[in-house]
């Protein structure tokens, strides 16, 4: 759970604005919760994160990506990449009482086409992903809007939104259950998920000790798409979780 936060957490800001030059390392702690009903979600040691940024290509977390084509100069820039990113989500029966008789549902590579349009302290993004080894067999599509406010020399801010399409494969495969796994006794009936719309807010919040040493702190809260809610395996609405690192650039 701690490496899928906060690797989710850093690729939409790092996305979003280049806050380091070229190569960033940190060390944090995560909070997180988790969809799934009866799933507990602690607090989590982080030893270790690495992002890059570079003029043909990026790394960030769980994400890398290389530029196919770029216009303009710093401050007012349009580029489309390739990008491939690992998909962190699912469980096992064992993680709670109520999943156990569950298939596994497993982790998988995506990977598709991303655009970034930067003008000034406004960031526009959008992408189009699939997944490549055949686990939930769909898609996704996304939008994304950050601002970046500059509150003093050493301080800033950053708020985003993002609203992202997340298939009828890519839903059910991890939200939904079969008829082989239904479990009345406990409440678990079949279900099947559509494809449906999930809305993400996030602000990250970035103090500079020096020209190479921060404090970054996000907190980020996802609406989870109605047809999502309804499942029997997910027990709240909204996922909400809190990322503090030291991070160092180079």
């Amino acid at each position: 759970m701690r490496f899928k936060v906060v690797s989710l957490l850093l690729t939409g800001f790092l996305a979003s604005f280049n806050l380091q030059a070229q190569l960033s390392v940190g060390i944090g702690i995560t909070h997180a919760q988790s969809p799934y009903s009866s799933v507990s979600s602690n607090p989590n040691f982080l030893p270790a994160y690495i992002s890059y940024e570079g003029k043909r290509g990026y790394f960030r977390g769980i994400e890398g990506g290389l530029h196919l084509w770029s216009q303009g100069e710093k401050g007012k820039r349009f580029t489309i990449s390739a990008l491939g990113a690992l998909r962190m989500e699912g469980y096992k029966a064992s993680d709670s009482y109520y999943l156990q008789g569950m298939k596994k549902r497993k982790w998988s590579l995506d990977a598709g086409l991303g655009t970034a349009l930067s003008l000034g302290y406004n960031r526009f993004s959008a992408r189009v992903i699939t997944d490549t080894l055949g686990r939930h067999k769909g898609y996704s599509a996304g939008v994304g809007y950050a601002r970046i406010i500059p509150v003093t020399q050493k301080f800033m801010l950053i708020p985003s939104a993002h609203a992202t399409w997340q298939s009828n494969h890519l839903l059910d495969y991890y939200f939904g259950v079969t008829n082989d796994e239904t479990n009345t006794v406990i409440g678990r009936n079949a279900y099947k998920v559509n494809g449906d719309v999930q809305l993400r807010t996030s602000l990250l919040a970035n103090y500079s000790f020096t020209s190479n040493t921060s404090l970054m702190l996000i907190a980020t809260l996802r609406r989870l798409p109605n047809n999502v809610t309804d499942s029997p395996l997910v027990d709240r609405n909204y996922v909400g979780a809190v990322f503090g690192a030291i991070t160092f650039s180079f």
